[in-house]
């Protein structure tokens, strides 16, 4: 579903929400709303009402990202591309990199990354950390600013990663095959792509709370309210930041976004149509409570690797937030 405006009266529709003024139930689509609702323009005229885009990451939400994904994804998709790197070169693109947990991470590991994001707020937390963490090897990592499902680079490249649920962005089926066609145009003959998906609380209408201690003196909560509709194979979530400096409370963040409910074996399919070969299907969930690590006195950087944006909730938990990673080869002979 999605936020239509006029961009003459500047009226706006919520499908998700319907229209209570008016007497819409939620769940109408904006189709069936024409000669209705609006005074002014009646919900018709040809070009007049588009859907608002998808919600960039801006603000406490970019500023705490990084405290709240946690490292989840960081040692799966280093150690896969560093397998990868063995039996060929390996070039990288990144879409969706935000604040550059995973990108960073590879460049320091030697390998070419690119990462693109529409986001200048988190590139701007990416190029920080580039400067600080790779310090003679920033040339490997290059930051992009653009809208990845209108991604135009002069490269192609051997791998692609759309991680933390990116691809799901595109919500309906003629977006997420638009998605792989342009993924499709950047990745080199039998390229690999890999993606992430993002399954919700089984429930219907769902909530899940983190809080921790940031900057140190700062206690935040990060409180995500969901609800999914299955026959429209969607779910929304409101994602609500409360932070507190010595008990006092400070600005609230909250933002909506709405994504696609896909299943690992629809995705499949989908690659499948857009002319891939699946490689490997895996629920992307590590370090249960019962797989502690030993205890060492040297540090570790991979003792702990719990996390995901937005859910993060304990592996294994019944009914829980999931997310499984799905990596596909381009089949040139199929794609042509």
């Amino acid at each position: 579903m999605s936020v239509y405006s006029c961009k003459v009266c500047k009226f706006r529709y919520d499908e998700w929400l319907g229209d209570t003024k008016n007497g819409v139930p939620p769940g109408v689509p904006f189709s069936h709303l024409a000669g209705s609702v609006c005074t002014t323009c009646g919900m018709q005229g040809e070009g007049r009402h588009l859907p608002l885009p998808e919600a960039k990451y801006i603000g406490l939400e970019a500023t705490y990202y990084d405290q709240f994904a946690g490292k989840a994804g960081i040692a799966f998709y280093r150690n896969w591309l560093m397998q990868e790197a063995q039996l060929a070169p390996v070039s990288v693109l990144e879409l969706g990199v935000g604040t550059g947990r995973i990108a960073i991470e590879l460049a320091r590991c030697g390998l070419s990354v690119c990462g693109v994001d529409n986001s200048s707020d988190m590139l701007e937390m990416a190029t920080k950390k580039k400067r600080r963490m790779l310090k003679d090897q920033e040339d490997l990592l290059v930051l992009v600013e653009q809208d990845v499902r209108e991604l135009q680079l002069d490269s192609t490249f051997t791998h692609i990663l759309l991680p933390e649920g990116i691809f799901q962005q595109a919500t309906c089926r003629a977006e997420q095959r638009q998605f792989l066609a342009v993924i499709g145009q950047h990745l080199t003959e039998n390229g690999t792509v890999a993606i992430d998906l993002l399954l919700p609380p089984v429930n219907s209408k769902w909530s899940v709370m983190q809080r921790k201690f940031v900057f140190p003196d700062r206690m935040v909560y990060q409180k995500v309210e969901g609800e999914t509709l299955l026959a429209e194979q969607k779910f929304r979530y409101t994602l609500t930041y409360e932070t507190f400096l010595e008990q006092m409370e400070q600005p609230r963040y909250r933002v909506e976004r709405e994504l696609a409910l896909l299943l690992p074996g629809e995705l499949q399919l989908l690659l499948e149509a857009a002319g891939y070969e699946i490689v490997q299907s895996v629920e992307n969930v590590v370090c249960h409570h019962s797989e502690l690590p030993e205890q060492t006195e040297e540090y570790e950087a991979d003792r702990w690797q719990h996390g995901g944006y937005p859910f993060a909730e304990p592996p294994g938990a019944p009914g829980a937030a999931t997310r499984w990673t799905i990596i596909a080869k381009k089949n040139s002979a199929l794609s042509l």
